[in-house]
């Protein structure tokens, strides 16, 4: 069979981007345990340098900390992926998650995620 064919069917999509999805969907969800399941999944399942699939993971990972009331530990994982992207990747959907979780932030957690933001 052509797996051409296959690649805009349910049959050709791939374990990875699967496991990517459900990461953000369980962490939108706020089902950390599931969420924390389908990104260390997706992070196995992703073997080339993807550079931004890797920084939506680990800001997925960031919100679940969030939500697992480890608010510094959510904006230190963010400051640290959001230093390490280059800059032609934050923008977009990279930039709106990370925006997202400032939102959810407050205190000194807020400050640092919207201080690196800025930078």
């Amino acid at each position: 069979m052509d797996r051409g064919g296959l690649a805009d069917t349910w049959f050709g999509y791939p374990p990875q981007k699967h496991s990517v999805h459900l990461s953000q969907a369980f962490t939108l969800l706020g089902e950390t345990r599931e969420a924390y399941a389908d990104q260390e999944a997706a992070f196995a399942l992703t073997t080339s340098p993807s550079v931004m699939t890797r920084a939506l993971l680990a800001l997925d990972v960031a919100q679940c900390l969030r939500a697992d009331r480890d608010p510094q530990g959510a904006a230190d994982m963010a400051a640290e992926v959001w230093r390490q992207l280059p800059e032609g990747f934050r923008t977009g959907l990279v930039h709106t998650r990370a925006e997202m979780l400032r939102g959810s932030l407050t205190g000194k957690p807020r400050e640092q995620l919207s201080e690196i933001l800025s930078a």
